[in-house]
């Protein structure tokens, strides 16, 4: 417990170093793309919605049209009726961020309805009020509905996006993104 306290210390004062360099950077200097990294990932700090307590982040695909797809921690359907779900035995930041959602569904929450449209090379960005992950999109495949092997943890930082397959309940569309 020790260290997941001092670890959220630490990004609390990464972040306020980060916001704070910012803020002395002259206006009328031209940025540099790490530069548009920081503001990015400062700016994905302070827009996540603390007034709803189950968001932990968002999703963006915008080559699908997906913007700012809320995240809740949890695959239960009253979870997943509402948001994007975040499995619980996942990574959060590093290592293998694992995400469901509905593709249809009639009142309820249908985020990775056009999952089945990405391209490999298409982007996906990952915010958290810690940092903003940009993904690129590297894998897309059917799995069985019992196929566990995909939420496996990783060394390498990626994406596993997983979704229902229309009219085929035993198999789900599986994406998965490295980070760029």
């Amino acid at each position: 417990m020790k260290k997941v306290i001092i670890c959220c210390l630490v990004m609390v004062l990464i972040t306020n170093l980060l916001i704070l360099g910012l803020a002395l950077i002259p206006k009328n200097k031209e940025k540099n793309t790490n530069e548009n990294i920081i503001e990015n990932k400062i700016t994905s700090v302070l827009s996540i919605d603390e007034s709803d307590s189950n968001i932990i982040g968002y999703i963006t695909i915008e080559s699908i049209g997906l913007e700012k797809a809320p995240i809740a921690d949890g695959t239960e359907n009253e979870i997943i009726d509402k948001y994007v779900g975040h499995f619980k035995e996942t990574a959060y930041l590093d290592g293998n961020v694992c995400l469901c959602s509905h593709n249809r569904a009639i009142n309820k929450a249908a985020y990775f309805g056009d999952l089945k449209d990405l391209k490999k090379g298409d982007e996906i960005t990952y915010i958290t009020k810690y940092e903003t992950n940009i993904y690129e999109v590297s894998e897309i495949k059917q799995i069985h509905e019992t196929e566990l092997s995909v939420l496996e943890p990783s060394e390498e930082n990626k994406i596993t996006l997983i979704t229902c397959i229309d009219n085929q309940p035993d198999l789900r569309l599986c994406v998965v993104g490295v980070e760029k």
